[in-house]
């Protein structure tokens, strides 16, 4: 995630005029590549226009040779000409904006620009880590659980630290509950040794619903989508390799998970003859490990605004003809759903940092 600061001809590439048509403005930005634009007379700052103010525009009856004034914002949010830019770089990823208005007064000096795009052949990795975590109160009531100390270090980054072993750079957190404290912890991943973007649910979206928010062209195809309480040591690049040589549209991780019954469980016909009796005999399931490979066709699947779970997702794809796979892991896996399991992680994690 690099920031890019524009003044002088390369901000003013950027900006229009009030009372241009709509039309420039969507002309101008698909040239730049870029989706917002400063509004400008005189180099005074009226405001900025993006292409979904564009977007809603036309949808509620608006036309393309109408006036940028028509649909711009007037009220945007902006920083002063001479705040560093390591303090614009840390206010534009705490808050989630791409682009950031720098002025003078009225003025319009500088655009600055989160770039995100990712290199074609880096994973990037998807981090669902706005739960409330109601089960594990109150340890969550003043933190977010993705943020709870195992072994010296939140959760979350145990979970980086193994992803990055594997190559895994390039993240995009989709947080929610005191979302504040986690994108102060980590920023912009810099301090972490890797590059970090993020979303805000604003309303609750589920495993799935977030992905909704997030640009696809700023994640790579296939990515990695994961709960952000899961600890594990799953392969990603042998869940790569099976995602992308069976062709699957999505790969969800499974596990083998038995079940003992402590009783003899005793078989009968259907007029209720004894048939034999199994004693204490063990199930076997297969369950879902809260991971998954997708490819970017999954996207156009998300509904927007509303709660949507993943195993849903599946479910939608293969009615629409798509096709999903699964990958078994057998080694660590543990879900931070309740204390119980909490305290037996922090167990683990706090026994290992001993050791070392």
């Amino acid at each position: 995630m690099k920031l890019i600061t524009l003044r002088g001809d390369d901000c003013s590439a950027l900006s229009v005029e009030p009372g241009e048509d709509l039309r420039s403005a969507m002309q101008r930005m698909n040239e730049s590549g870029r989706t917002l634009l400063l509004v400008t007379k005189d180099s005074r700052l009226m405001g900025v226009i993006a292409d979904g103010d564009i977007r809603r525009y036309l949808a509620g009856g608006g036309m393309a040779d109408e006036p940028v004034q028509a649909a711009l914002n007037e009220a945007p949010t902006t920083l002063d000409h001479e705040t560093p830019i390591p303090e614009v770089r840390a206010f534009m990823v705490r808050r989630g904006f791409e682009y950031m208005p720098l002025t003078d007064g009225d003025n319009a000096v500088a655009l600055c620009i989160l770039d995100r795009a990712p290199r074609a052949t880096e994973l990037s990795a998807i981090m669902m880590a706005g739960g409330l975590g109601t089960r594990l109160a109150p340890l969550t009531d003043d933190c977010p659980k993705p943020l709870l100390p195992l072994g010296g270090k939140p959760i979350l980054s145990h979970i980086l630290d193994h992803l990055k072993g594997q190559g895994v750079h390039r993240y995009v957190f989709s947080v929610s509950y005191l979302s504040h404290m986690v994108v102060d912890h980590y920023e912009d991943g810099s301090g972490f040794d890797c590059l970090i973007d993020y979303v805000h649910e604003t309303q609750r979206l589920g495993t799935g619903g977030p992905l909704s928010l997030v640009d696809p062209e700023s994640i790579s195809d296939p990515f990695l989508c994961m709960n952000a309480d899961v600890l594990n040591d799953i392969d990603i690049g042998a869940l790569r390799d099976t995602h992308e040589s069976n062709g699957w549209d999505a790969t969800m991780v499974v596990l083998e998970h038995t079940n003992a019954i402590p009783y003899g469980v005793v078989d009968t016909a259907q007029d209720g003859s004894f048939v034999e009796i199994r004693e204490k005999p063990v199930q076997s399931f297969r369950i879902n490990a809260g991971v998954y490979m997708l490819s970017k066709s999954t996207l156009p699947l998300i509904p927007s605004g509303t709660q949507y779970d993943m195993p849903r997702l599946f479910s939608d794809l293969r009615a629409c003809g798509m096709r999903c796979g699964t990958y078994v892991h057998s080694g660590r896996w543990i879900d931070i759903g309740t204390t119980r399991e909490f305290e037996r992680a922090r167990a683990i994690f706090d026994d290992e940092a001993d050791a070392r």
